[in-house]
C-alpha cells in the first residue's frame, strides 16, 4: 500500500524550488534567465523521454525560448511565495523561504531541476542565451514569433563500433594441420641425472629434449 504518492510540482512551486536553489548558490535570478532555465528543464525532460515539466506553451521571441505565464505567475508569486521585491522592475532578490525541498517529488524530477540549476544558475545571461540559442534542438530552425516543438530531442552520440577480430589466414588451417603433425615436446623429469650417471654430451638437465 502507498502511503505518499509523489506528483510533480506546479509551476508555482518550481519556481519558488528554482529561485531557493539559486539563492543557495548566492545566484540572483531575474525574469529573463528564470525563464530560460525553465525552458532548459522541459528540454532536460523530453530528452530524458519525459513530458515537458512547466506546461508552458514556449514561443520563439526577441530573447529566445518565451512563455507569457512566466510573467504573469511571478507577478501573483510576490511576497506571497516569494518575498522578492522587484528593482528596476526585472531583478529579484531575497530567495523563497517557503520553498518547497523537493523530497515530496519523484526522484527524477528533482534530479532534472537540480542538474539544470547545478549546470547553468550561476552563468551569466549572455552565455546562457548562448547556450539555449544554439545548443538545444527546440531552437534549431525555429521562426521567431510561432511555437517551439519540444518534442524535438538531441541525438544521442553515437556510438562507436566495438573492435572487431582480425580475419583468420586463408592457410590457417593448413598451418595448424602442420603444427599437429610435428613430435610432441617433452621435459625431462625432475632428477632425471641421478649420481654417478653420465648424461648423454651436450645434455643439459631441465632442458627441453626432443625424443
Amino acid at each position: 500500500m502507498v502511503l505518499f504518492q509523489r506528483a510533480d510540482p506546479d509551476l508555482r512551486s518550481l519556481i519558488a524550488y528554482m529561485h531557493a536553489r539559486a539563492e543557495d548558490r548566492g545566484v540572483s535570478l531575474h525574469r529573463t534567465k528564470l525563464t530560460k532555465l525553465l525552458y532548459l528543464v522541459d528540454v532536460e525532460c523530453v530528452r530524458g523521454r519525459r513530458a515537458p515539466l512547466t506546461g508552458l506553451e514556449w514561443t520563439f521571441e526577441h530573447h529566445g525560448p518565451h512563455a507569457g505565464e512566466v510573467a504573469d505567475t511571478l507577478k501573483s508569486m510576490l511576497d506571497i511565495d516569494l518575498a522578492m521585491p522587484t528593482w528596476k522592475e526585472n531583478r529579484l532578490r531575497r530567495g523563497a523561504p517557503e520553498a518547497p525541498d523537493g523530497n515530496q517529488w519523484p526522484a527524477s524530477t528533482k534530479a532534472i531541476v537540480d542538474r539544470v540549476m547545478d549546470r547553468f544558475a550561476a552563468r551569466g545571461l549572455d552565455e546562457l542565451l548562448d547556450h539555449v540559442y544554439f545548443h538545444t534542438a527546440p531552437m534549431r530552425g525555429a521562426q521567431r514569433g510561432l511555437p517551439l516543438d519540444t518534442s524535438r530531442v538531441d541525438a544521442p552520440p553515437r556510438r562507436r563500433r566495438p573492435l572487431a577480430a582480425p580475419e583468420r589466414p586463408a592457410d590457417v588451417e593448413q598451418r595448424l594441420a602442420k603444427w599437429r603433425r610435428l613430435a610432441p615436446l617433452t621435459l625431462d623429469p625432475p632428477g632425471a641425472f641421478l649420481a654417478g650417471e653420465t648424461p648423454a654430451a651436450g645434455a643439459v638437465r631441465g632442458r627441453v629434449r626432443i625424443p
